[in-house]
């Protein structure tokens, strides 16, 4: 069956746990800004009871499973417990996501490294489908997440990444609904097949779903595909929308194969490149931040993103802007 691409957003709150719109209100929205799917993750609360469609809009079932030690999202199917949930280590969130799971719910580990309230268990340890390597707008955390992210990927780990704005309300002035945006290449926009897609590793992840986006191919594989390494296997990236200063960067492993930093905004890069090495291919989009821009990210992150009492980490002098998660070379 033919893929298409469907823009989403893995973690939205509403007003039934700590969110600023109602349920219908959120989905309005959604719908606005053409979104083609969605999963309402509200804390340790079913609020959708049943995965459905909208008007065209996919609506998944969702909860975000939240203590102290962690927060973890479950989509597709309910928890099999109902709160209050005993979450003091390991074992407990376990039990909960694993029994979730043989429901046929996708679990995902969100914001690992977060700043106010990162993963305090064993991350390795824990059993996941997806992991949520970048979270809400854009800022530091999420540098690190990524670079552990990598790095799981170079042990050959197939742990799919995606993105989710844990949007609860608008700051500032800014629109945080669907920033970042995960973009899915599904059979179809059904839940089954976009918690498919994403398990597979299936997706772009970027920060707007009108922003950048990155088309990968090695020959006729795609995101989530394994393909063979012969000579002569060659790989080909589309970029689009890249803003001047911003950098398409293409990694075979750890080894940059493909840079391009535009001078002026390009409607579209494109770039044909070799593979020399079995493991994976994958592609972002980075850009670097500076003066006023960067001084705006350190005071947001020291107000909104810090632990109480603990100095935030110095603002990256470059974030990325768009990734892709990887071809498999084998």
């Amino acid at each position: 069956m033919q893929r298409r691409w469907f823009k989403g957003d893995t973690h939205l709150h509403t007003t039934n746990s700590d969110g600023s719109l109602h349920q219908y209100e959120l989905i309005d929205r959604c719908k606005k800004i053409g979104l083609d799917w969605i999963i309402i993750t509200d804390h340790n609360f079913n609020t959708v009871e049943k995965s459905y469609s909208s008007d065209g809009l996919t609506v998944i079932q969702g909860q975000e499973l939240t203590g102290y030690n962690g927060h973890i999202n479950v989509w597709g199917a309910k928890i099999p417990f109902e709160p209050p949930y005993t979450l003091e280590n390991i074992d407990d969130y376990k039990k909960i996501t694993e029994n979730a799971r043989k429901n046929g719910a996708t679990v995902s580990v969100n914001h690992p490294f977060c700043s106010n309230c990162p993963f305090r268990m064993e991350l390795d340890a824990y059993p996941m489908d997806c992991v949520e390597v970048w979270n809400t707008i854009q800022h530091t955390d999420n540098t690190k997440c990524i670079s552990w992210w990598a790095g799981k990927l170079l042990e050959g780990i197939h742990l799919p990444a995606v993105g989710g704005s844990d949007f609860h309300r608008n700051y500032a002035g800014i629109d945080l609904l669907a920033m970042p945006t995960t973009i899915t290449h599904a059979k179809s926009n059904s839940p089954e097949d976009i918690l498919e897609a994403l398990r597979e590793g299936r997706s772009v992840i970027t920060n707007k779903q009108d922003a950048s986006m990155i088309y990968l191919k090695v020959e006729d594989a795609e995101l989530g595909d394994t393909i063979e390494l012969k000579d002569g296997l060659t790989g080909e990236c589309t970029a689009t929308k890249l803003k001047p200063g911003f950098t398409l960067r293409i990694f075979n492993n750890d080894k940059l194969i493909y840079s391009h930093t535009a001078s002026t905004f390009e409607k579209e890069h494109r770039a044909v490149f070799g593979i020399k090495e079995k493991g994976f291919i994958r592609a972002e989009i980075d850009y670097k931040v500076k003066g006023a821009v960067k001084k705006l990210i350190g005071f947001a992150e020291n107000k909104f993103l810090s632990s109480r009492n603990v100095a935030p980490p110095p603002t990256a002098d470059e974030l990325f802007w768009a990734f892709t998660n990887p071809i498999w070379i084998k």
